[in-house]
């Protein structure tokens, strides 16, 4: 489990990191905010993000929670979709703000509730770092690899960027809860 829930953590962390790297940057170069409206962005983000994690964190319990990552990781996929529709439609850019705290976010602190849930005795701490060295070592990641993409000012495939991070990451939960539950039930 811990290895799975590292590696979501690692796509997750990527994509979250790069988020909340550009958003405000991208809000001022690409839509036309001042400093103050830009950095609302990142504010609403953090917002949505306490909610969502106190939210799914209650509503993970045994039997749900294998299979929220999966399905938060789907929810960031489609807040990177509405950033990238901002584009277009600039006032977007506040709902993939909020939708990227709500779903996003809230899938690392419902990987923590999980480690909680299934850690063997005494192992709860060390399995608990491990999963957040998956998520940090995304944050080291993903910001240089979108930096690449907003230096030229191509926020577009930076977003598509962050989908895939986000897409990955649902993959891995999936694949993990299928897994989980088919051990399960051959011991059940």
């Amino acid at each position: 489990m811990v290895a799975w829930l590292a590696a979501f953590s690692l796509f997750l962390g990527a994509g979250i990191a790069s988020v909340n790297t550009y958003l405000a940057l991208f809000g001022a170069q690409r839509l036309g905010m001042g400093p103050t409206t830009a950095g609302a962005l990142v504010a609403v983000l953090g917002v949505a993000g306490i909610a969502g994690r106190v939210g799914w964190s209650k509503a993970a319990r045994p039997g749900r929670a294998e299979w929220l990552p999966g399905w938060l990781a789907l929810g960031a996929l489609g807040a990177a979709a509405l950033l990238g529709a901002a584009l277009v439609r600039g006032p977007l850019v506040w709902a993939g703000a909020v939708a990227v705290g709500v779903f996003a976010v809230s899938g690392n602190a419902v990987s923590m509730v999980l480690v909680l849930q299934r850690a063997a005795p005494g192992r709860a701490g060390q399995d608990s770092a491990l999963v957040a060295a998956g998520f940090f070592a995304g944050f080291a990641l993903g910001p240089p690899l979108f930096g690449l993409l907003a230096q030229s000012g191509r926020y577009g495939p930076g977003w598509l960027l962050v989908a895939a991070e986000f897409a990955v990451a649902a993959a891995v939960a999936f694949l993990w809860a299928v897994r989980d539950r088919a051990r399960h039930g051959a011991t059940a």
